[in-house]
């Protein structure tokens, strides 16, 4: 029963060995790999510059770069989409910021900040002007930045819908070190000017 039960397992796995090669041999189809790069070459441009600002270099340790990818001629069209990131390059790795949905905690962002960086009154500004490059607000948004101070935490103003101000909420501790930072919808009244 054993030597049956043996046969049954080498010949499956043998079977599965075989059609795992033969798949990745079909898709390793060198002329279609070579066209289909060519395509993507002449349809898609991409291109990357450092974003060099006082603001990140003096409170991230990393360096920000901008990605401007653009589509075009696709369907025959003259039109062209572009798309747009701002990604964050540690060392070893590229990153997006994290995606602000609703209510936001934003653990990578705040491990981002250099270690010796202290949000205070004077470096308030250069705070808001380096969430004004990471996280910028579209065009068509009314200006509505602000920061202030209260209860131990900092909140930088973003956007303001039917009189509910939105932002980051960055708590510190006596020293101004950045303990956590989140994204909140909503503001309670009391923390709001």
């Amino acid at each position: 029963m054993t030597q049956i039960h043996k046969s049954l397992v080498c010949r499956s796995l043998l079977g599965m060995l075989f059609l795992s090669s033969f798949v990745s041999l079909a898709q390793q189809d060198v002329p279609s790999t070579h066209r289909l790069d060519t395509f993507m070459n002449e349809s898609c441009e991409m291109a990357y510059r450092e974003i060099p600002a006082d603001s990140i270099a003096q409170i991230l340790k990393y360096k920000v770069y901008h990605i401007t990818q653009e589509i075009k001629n696709l369907y025959g069209t003259k039109e062209s989409d572009v798309h747009k990131f701002i990604v964050i390059d540690n060392g070893e790795k590229v990153s997006c910021f994290e995606r602000i949905n609703g209510n936001t905690d934003l653990p990578k962002f705040q491990s981002y900040i250099r270690e010796d960086f202290k949000l205070t009154d004077q470096t308030a500004p250069l705070f808001q002007g380096m969430l004004d490059l990471t996280y910028p607000l579209p065009s068509w948004k009314p200006d509505k930045r602000e920061f202030f101070f209260t209860n131990g935490k900092w909140y930088f103003l973003r956007d303001a819908y039917f009189r509910t101000k939105q932002g980051f909420e960055v708590t510190v501790d006596a020293d101004g070190k950045v303990l956590s930072i989140c994204y909140k919808m909503k503001w309670d009244d009391p923390e709001s000017r």
